[in-house]
C-alpha cells in the first residue's frame, strides 16, 4: 500500500511536477488555490480615481503634457531606433511571448485571465475613444506637435493588461523582467510620440484596472506549492512521507505544511515543513524595512536568501535545544527543486497547537511549563520573536509544552525582545483560557520584575501578527489581563512601553504637513499673478476683511464651548479652531473632526462625549448653513443670472460638472435608502452613535446658555465669512446684498466639499467667481475679491494654524 502512495525517486521526468522549463518561468501551480484579495479591490479603486483625474486634466489643462514633452521629445537622432524597438518589441513582443508560453505550457487559467483582461481593456478603450473622439477629449485648438492626441493609447493599454494578468503566475525573476519592460515601454511611448504622457498614464491604469476586475471575479493564485510538490521536494532530501497538507493558518512569505513521515520500521511520525518560495525574500525585506521605519526594534537580522533563512531558523532551533528548551527535532534544511525553494523539515512531538486546544484540557502544570521553557530561552539570551497560539505545542496528557517556529528568533537578544516573548505568552494563553487564568499563571510563573517587564510590552504593536489576528474583536482583553496580572502579583501596573519609532499622531502630523504645505505653496504660486489686480484695492476694506475672517475662528470657538455640558478654556479653544485650518487643508473634514475630538479628550472628557460633541458641532454647522441658505435663497434668486459665466469658461464647466455629480450622488443615496434592507443596515450602524449624540445634546439643550453658544457661534461664523466677502467686494467698489453672498458661498462650499484637492482649493474659488459673475460683478473684480477673501480665510490661516498645532502638541493640548 505504501508503494501506491509514495512514488519512486526514479519516476519519469515528465511526471515530476517541479521539473523542466515551466518551473523556471512559472510560479508553482499549487493545488489550484485562489483567493479574492482585498488589494485587488483597492487597485481597481485607485485605477478608477487615476483615470478620472487624467481625464479631467486632459480636458481642462494641457500644461503638464506640454512641460513634459518639451523635455523628452524628440529623442536624440542616434537613439531614435532604440526607442522604436523598445516600444514595438516591448508592447507587442512581450504580450505575444506571454500568450505563447501560457499556451505552450498548457496553463489554461493564465490564457483565460490574459484573454479576458485584453478583451475587457479593448472594450473600455473602444468606449472611451468613441466618447472622446480623435482629440482624446482635449478642447479644439490645442496642438502638441509630434504626438498622437487620441486617448487612450490602445497598444499600451492592451500591453499593460496582458502583462499584469500574467504577473501572478510567473516566477519572481520573470516578474521583475516584465515590470522593467512595463516601465521602458511607457517611457518609450512618451518619448517617441506615440502618446502624450497623461494619455500613456491613463492607458496603463485602464489595463491595470481591468486586470483587477478579472482577479476579483476569478481570484488570484496564491503562488504556494501544492501538497504533491512538497512531497516530491521531501523525496529529494530522502524523506518519505504521505498525507502532506497545508497548515490551517499561514503567514506571509512562508508556506507551512504538515505531513506523516514513513520511517524505516514503518512507524509513522509527524513532520512540519516550512517552504520559503518566491515571495520569501521580498516578504522579509519589506517586513524588515517596515519595522525599521515604524518600530524601535526592527526584528531579527535580515537574511538575504531563502537558504540563509532556513539555516538561521534551524541553527536557532538547535541552539535552543542545546540550552535544554523543548523544541522540535530538525530533520533537514536546504534547497530543492528547479526553483530552489528552501525547506526546513522538523519532527513535531505529540500534542496540538495552543490555539487549537480546548481550555479545559490546559492544566496549570501546562501553563507553568510554558513559562519554564521561555525562561530557559531567556537564560540563553534567545528571543523567540513569534510567540503565538500556533508556535506553542501543548501535550495535555503529559502537561508539557514545546516551542516551535523560530522564524523570527534572535540570539543575544535585548531585554525588551525577551520581555516581548513573555508578553506574547500571556496574550496567547489569554485568548484560549481567558484573562483570569492567564493572569494568574503569569503571576505564578514569573518573578515580579520579569512580570513587570512583560506587562510593559503587553500591547498589539509588540506582538506577533498572527497573535494580533486572533485578538480581533477582543479590544478589552489585553488591558484586563494587564490589570489582573498586576493585581495577582501585588505590583503596580507599569506604563506601556512605546514600541514605535514614530507614533501614529506624529506620522499623521508629518504627512499632513507635507500635503498641506504642498497644497498651500501650489495655491499661492497659482494666484501670484492676482497681486497686480488687487494692488489698486481700497486697503481699509482689505484690513476689515482680514479682521472679519479671523473673528470667524472666535465664533467657532464659542460654538465649541456650547457643544459640551462642562467648561472649556476659551483661549485654548480658539487655538484649536486656528489649528484646524491646517488640519482641514491636510486632511479635510475628517481631520477637523479628529482634531476637535482629541482636544476634548485632553480636556478630560471621555471618548463618547468627545465624539458626540464633535458630531453636535458638525450638526450645528449644517443647521446654520441650511437655515441661512433657505432664508437667503428667495432674496437672492432673482439677482442670479445663471447664463452669465466667466469668459474663461473652463473652470465654470468644471463647477457645473461637480455640481451635477453632487445631485447625482444625492439621488443615488436617496434611492439606496429607499431599499428596506439598506435602510435597516444604515439604521443599525447609526443608531448607537445617534443615541450618544442625542444624550449629550439633551444635556446641552437643557442649558439655554450652552444652546446660545452652540447655535450663535455657528451662525456667527457663517455670517462673518459672508461679511468678509462683502467687504472684499467693497474694496473694488462693488456691492452685493448679504443673502446673495450667502447663497454663492454655500453652493461653492458644497462643490468644493467633494473636490479631490485639499480643502477644495481651486474649485471653491471657481464656484465663487461663477456665482459673483452671475450676480452681475465684473469678472476681474470677482476674481480679485474672491482672492482676498480666500487669502484671509483659507490661504494664510494654515500657516499660523500649523504653528498653533505644533505648539498645542508640545503643550499636550492635542
Amino acid at each position: 500500500m505504501t508503494d501506491v502512495v509514495i512514488q519512486s525517486a526514479s519516476s519519469p521526468p515528465e511526471q515530476h511536477l517541479l521539473s523542466g522549463w515551466r518551473s523556471v518561468i512559472f510560479a508553482p501551480v499549487g493545488s489550484g488555490q485562489r483567493r479574492r484579495r482585498g488589494s485587488d479591490g483597492v487597485r481597481l479603486a485607485v485605477a478608477v480615481l487615476v483615470l478620472v483625474c487624467c481625464l479631467l486634466i486632459i480636458r481642462y489643462d494641457s500644461r503638464i503634457d506640454r512641460a513634459i514633452t518639451q523635455v523628452i521629445h524628440p529623442p536624440p537622432w542616434s537613439i531614435t531606433w532604440l526607442v522604436t524597438v523598445v516600444y514595438e518589441a516591448g508592447s507587442i513582443g512581450v504580450a505575444v511571448v506571454l500568450v505563447g508560453l501560457a499556451l505552450l505550457a498548457r496553463r489554461w487559467e493564465v490564457a483565460r485571465d490574459i484573454g479576458l483582461s485584453a478583451a475587457g481593456t479593448a472594450a473600455v478603450c473602444g468606449i472611451l475613444i468613441a466618447l472622446l473622439g480623435s482629440r482624446g477629449g482635449r478642447p479644439g485648438g490645442i496642438v502638441i506637435h509630434g504626438y498622437y492626441m487620441s486617448f487612450p493609447v490602445l497598444q499600451i493599454a492592451l500591453f499593460m493588461a496582458v502583462a499584469t494578468a500574467g504577473l501572478p503566475y510567473l516566477a519572481r525573476g520573470v516578474q521583475r523582467l516584465i515590470e522593467i519592460f512595463i516601465a521602458l515601454v511607457a517611457l518609450a511611448s512618451a518619448v517617441g510620440g506615440h502618446g502624450l504622457p497623461l494619455n500613456v498614464l491613463g492607458s496603463l491604469v485602464i489595463g491595470w484596472g481591468v486586470t483587477a476586475v478579472v482577479r476579483l471575479v476569478f481570484g488570484s493564485p496564491l503562488g504556494l506549492p501544492s501538497a504533491e510538490d512538497v512531497r516530491l521536494l521531501l523525496e529529494e532530501f530522502g524523506i518519505r512521507s504521505r498525507d502532506v497538507h497545508p497548515a490551517t493558518r499561514q503567514v506571509w512569505g512562508v508556506a507551512r505544511f504538515e505531513a506523516t513521515e514513513l520511517c524505516r520500521g514503518d512507524r509513522p511520525g509527524r513532520l512540519g515543513i516550512a517552504v520559503y518560495g518566491r515571495d520569501a525574500a521580498d516578504a522579509r525585506l519589506l517586513t524588515k524595512a517596515g519595522r525599521f521605519l515604524l518600530y524601535r526594534d526592527s526584528g531579527p537580522s535580515l537574511t538575504i536568501t531563502r537558504l540563509q533563512q532556513v539555516e538561521h531558523e534551524a541553527y536557532i532551533t538547535m541552539r535552543a535545544g542545546l540550552a535544554d528548551a523543548a523544541v522540535p527535532e530538525i530533520v533537514e534544511a536546504g534547497t530543492a527543486g528547479p526553483s530552489r525553494d528552501a525547506l526546513l523539515v522538523y519532527r513535531t512531538p505529540p500534542g496540538t497547537a495552543l490555539s487549537d486546544t480546548d481550555a479545559a484540557e490546559i492544566s496549570d502544570a501546562t501553563l507553568d511549563d510554558l513559562y519554564r521553557e521561555l525562561l530557559t530561552l531567556r537564560r540563553a539570551r534567545i528571543a523567540h520573536g513569534a510567540i503565538n497560539g500556533d508556535a506553542v505545542l501543548v501535550d495535555p496528557v503529559a502537561g508539557t509544552v514545546v516551542l516551535a517556529d523560530f522564524r523570527n528568533a534572535s540570539e543575544r537578544a535585548s531585554p525588551d525582545q525577551l520581555d516581548r516573548d513573555l508578553a506574547g505568552a500571556i496574550a496567547a494563553t489569554a485568548v484560549v483560557i481567558g484573562a483570569e487564568r492567564a493572569a494568574d499563571a503569569a503571576a505564578r510563573g514569573l518573578e515580579p520584575q520579569l512580570l513587570e517587564g512583560a506587562l510593559r510590552q503587553l500591547q498589539k504593536p509588540a506582538l506577533d501578527p498572527l497573535l494580533v489576528r486572533s485578538l480581533r474583536g477582543r479590544r478589552s482583553l489585553l488591558p484586563e489581563v494587564r490589570e489582573r496580572a498586576a493585581a495577582a502579583a501585588a505590583i503596580e501596573l507599569p506604563t506601556l512601553a512605546e514600541p514605535r519609532r514614530v507614533s501614529w499622531p506624529t506620522l499623521i502630523m508629518i504627512i499632513g504637513s507635507l500635503i498641506g504645505g504642498w497644497a498651500l505653496i501650489g495655491v499661492l504660486i497659482d494666484v501670484a499673478g492676482s497681486f497686480d489686480t488687487v494692488i489698486g484695492a481700497d486697503w481699509l476694506w482689505v484690513i476689515i476683511a482680514f479682521v472679519l475672517a479671523q473673528l470667524a475662528y472666535v465664533a467657532s470657538a464659542v460654538e465649541s464651548l456650547g457643544s459640551v455640558a462642562g467648561p472649556l478654556p476659551l483661549g485654548r479653544t480658539v487655538a484649536v479652531e486656528v489649528a484646524k485650518a491646517f488640519s482641514g487643508l491636510a486632511g479635510g473634514a475628517p481631520a477637523i473632526f479628529a482634531t476637535r475630538v482629541r482636544y476634548y479628550q485632553k480636556q478630560g472628557y471621555d471618548t463618547p462625549v468627545a465624539l458626540s460633541s464633535g458630531a453636535i458641532m458638525t450638526t450645528a454647522s449644517w443647521i446654520s448653513t441650511a437655515v441661512l441658505f433657505v432664508v437667503s435663497l428667495p432674496f437672492a434668486w432673482g439677482s442670479l443670472d445663471l447664463e452669465a459665466t466667466p469668459q474663461a469658461g473652463g473652470d465654470s464647466k468644471l463647477v457645473w460638472i461637480i455640481l451635477a455629480l453632487v445631485v447625482l450622488i444625492g439621488l443615488v443615496v436617496g434611492l439606496a435608502l429607499a431599499v428596506p434592507r439598506l435602510r435597516r443596515l444604515a439604521a443599525e450602524k447609526m443608531r448607537p452613535k445617534l443615541r450618544d449624540i442625542w444624550g449629550n445634546l439633551k444635556v446641552v439643550a437643557s442649558s439655554p446658555g450652552k444652546l446660545v453658544q452652540l447655535l450663535g457661534g455657528a451662525f456667527g461664523r457663517d455670517l462673518l465669512v459672508a461679511m468678509a466677502l462683502s467687504v472684499s467686494l467693497r474694496a473694488f467698489g462693488d456691492h452685493l446684498r448679504l443673502p446673495i453672498l450667502i447663497v454663492v458661498i454655500t453652493l461653492a462650499a458644497l462643490i468644493g466639499g467633494i473636490a479631490p484637492s485639499p480643502g477644495g482649493m481651486g474649485v471653491v474659488e471657481a464656484g465663487m467667481i461663477l456665482g459673483l459673475t452671475a450676480a452681475g460683478v465684473a469678472e476681474a473684480d470677482a476674481t480679485a475679491a474672491v482672492f482676498i477673501q480666500r487669502l484671509f480665510t483659507s490661504y494664510l490661516p494654515p500657516i499660523w494654524g500649523w504653528i498653533t498645532l505644533v505648539w498645542m502638541r508640545r503643550r499636550e493640548y492635542l
